[in-house]
């Protein structure tokens, strides 16, 4: 073709691609150009989108490529279409296909992938910090283990606990370190990822001034039923509540585990109190505390979950066995629980936004004596694009059931507002930010007697504040009303100041 050709032709095929570009955006067509960031935030598991390139930590841009990330999970929300695909994309051809030890974990149906998932992201976007060398070398770190199957959440905390007044000849103040690895190792995937094996792990270990968890802590001074200290660690040494071998199948629709089970990591999951470290941090908004969930004990585990809309679990496990005792020898049918749990999930339930509402049921056999009880575990976001959400927790235990937790019957709920601010500072970006408000109520099993009181209520409130990617402070305020094994006083103020490394 004439150099002359050529030139006539470019020139007319610049000017077609301009008319077209210039067509599209009149009748309001969006563009077909990439996002300026291909980091995707969870938003606490409800509203995942793309992360605006200002609000991209710069620990995590600099810790993993957007390419490779598989985003942080929340326990008790399913997770989103577009964060499922994350994991089942090849990411690269040396990876495609490597069955043993796989970058991406196997398929999970979505309510199940927040449960069996962590996602190798730690980085979280912040606006006061956005890069120190600690946030960037966690992530690094995660990200590389993450591309041999290792993928996991690490909590190092400091927590300080002051009481007002102070309890009649105990101690009113109390500091610890407590310290948590919880996580799971992708041992093998099909090519498809619709089965795979894992290993399921958890470690706990901490240290006290002033305080111990079984002789010395607020619940004794006080002489509660609940347990102000919900981060509690402080003891001897590293135990294991969990380690586990788990299998998973027919497109991630079904999950098998055996092994030593800490079985609160996955039943009784509310996405409003999900965690201690920042959520709300009475131990009695962590999980139901007349259900017996045990950890640390030899058991088994299944999770089906056949449509997005519904769920079915089913764990039995020992009762038996406590801090750093070999689960292995303390299995008796004598001691011995099973509990089954529904969840019913609802994108838009009556125009409020996305809900879970779960049926929980448990036989318990302990020194030989047959127990029932029943709970029920509900969250409800307030407002199609609410930040507020609501949570409950109730359930009642018969006494032959209620002695192996020493809590007969309680009720917990609250209202949780999270990213409080939307547009700048405080609470705008980070998906730990949030402010909580809870109300307990429980009454003791008749082995609690003899007790002063027996009805026991509690209010919690508190937030949270993400300093920098990986750390966050949470001041939080409790005030237990009518402690059951009081000494002389029918109420008592906790205050409690707690920083959070969170990898």
């Amino acid at each position: 073709m004439p150099r002359r050709c050529v030139a006539l032709h470019n020139t007319m095929k610049k000017t077609i691609l301009c008319l077209v570009a210039t067509a599209a955006l009149a009748a309001g067509a969006p563009p077909t150009t990439t996002p300026i960031s291909e980091y995707w935030d969870t938003a606490f598991g409800w509203r995942e989108a793309p992360l605006p390139e200002t609000h991209v930590p710069a620990s995590l841009h600099h810790g993993m490529p957007a390419k490779h990330q598989i985003s942080r999970r929340y326990m008790g929300v399913p997770t989103t279409a577009h964060l499922v695909r994350q994991t089942r994309r090849d990411d690269a051809a040396a990876h495609a296909s490597r069955r043993f030890f796989p970058a991406s974990p196997q398929r999970f149906m979505p309510y199940l992938d927040g449960i069996f998932v962590p996602g190798n992201t730690c980085a979280e976007p912040c606006e006061w910090v956005g890069k120190d060398a600690l946030s960037t070398s966690a992530q690094w770190v995660k990200h590389r283990l993450s591309r041999i199957g290792l993928q996991y959440d690490l909590t190092l905390s400091y927590n300080y606990t002051g009481i007002l007044p102070r309890p009649n000849r105990n101690r009113s103040d109390f500091s610890s370190f407590n310290n948590c690895l919880t996580g799971k190792w992708f041992l093998y995937r099909n090519p498809r990822g619709s089965h795979g094996l894992f290993l399921s792990y958890e470690a706990d270990w901490g240290i006290g001034t002033n305080f111990n968890e079984r002789r010395r802590s607020a619940q004794s001074s006080i002489g509660s039923l609940s347990n102000p200290q919900g981060s509690l660690r402080g003891g001897k040494g590293v135990f294991l509540p969990e380690l586990a071998l788990g299998w998973s199948g027919l497109n991630g629709r079904w999950v098998m585990m055996a092994g030593t089970l800490d079985t609160s990591n996955y039943l009784d999951q509310n996405a409003y109190t999900g965690s201690w470290a920042g959520g709300l941090m009475n131990q009695s908004f962590g999980y139901n505390p007349c259900l017996p969930l045990m950890w640390n004990n030899w058991g088994y585990l299944t999770a089906w979950q056949p449509t997005r809309d519904f769920y079915a679990m089913y764990a039995t496990t020992g009762t038996s066995a406590g801090v750093n005792q070999n689960p292995l020898t303390r299995i008796s049918s004598s001691n011995w629980v099973h509990i089954a749990e529904l969840g019913f999930i609802h994108e838009d339930s009556l125009g409020l936004g996305p809900g879970t509402y779960r049926l929980q049921f448990t036989l318990t056999e302990h020194e030989g004596r047959s127990g029932c009880g029943g709970a029920i575990n509900f969250q409800q976001q307030l407002g199609r694009s609410s930040h507020l959400g609501f949570f409950t927790r109730c359930g009642y235990m018969d006494p032959d059931a209620a002695a192996i937790t020493g809590v007969k019957a309680a009720a917990t709920a609250g209202l949780v507002l999270q990213a409080p601010f939307r547009s700048s500072g405080w609470g705008s970006r980070s998906n730990a930010e949030q402010v909580y408000l809870g109300f307990l109520w429980q009454r003791p099993a008749a082995t609690e007697n003899p007790a002063k009181h027996h009805d026991e209520y509690g209010l919690e409130l508190g937030t949270v504040l993400q300093l920098t990617p990986t750390f966050f402070l949470q001041p939080d305020l409790q005030y237990i009303f009518n402690p059951i094994h009081s000494t002389g006083r029918d109420g008592a103020l906790v205050f409690q100041l707690q920083g959070v490394l969170k990898f």
